[in-house]
């Protein structure tokens, strides 16, 4: 059986809040500030920046460079083997 102790009401929500904010290894308040600015963007409330096409070919390519810098080598993905492989017309 859990060692944990049943509480209701405020002091609940208080320690739910300090053992998750344990875990993230974060203060109370960051996870309370993280909490409201996900709601806030489940809510509607919160409207994301609109990018540019330029913008968002800038951002890839910085994150790429980052990649690099970091020893992650970039990818090319072939996806010409799934090209028509559930496909009626497909001969195999």
């Amino acid at each position: 059986m859990s060692d944990k102790k049943i509480v209701i009401g405020d002091k609940m929500i208080e320690a739910k809040l300090k053992e998750k904010s344990k875990i993230l290894n974060i203060s109370v308040e960051e996870l309370i500030d993280r909490y409201i600015r996900r709601e806030l963007w489940t809510d509607d409330y919160y409207v994301p920046p609109t990018y540019t096409r330029e913008e968002l070919y800038e951002m890839g390519r910085k994150a790429v460079e980052k990649d690099r810098k970091r020893g992650i080598p970039f990818k090319k993905h072939d996806f010409s083997k799934l090209i028509n492989r559930w496909s009626d017309n497909s001969k195999e």
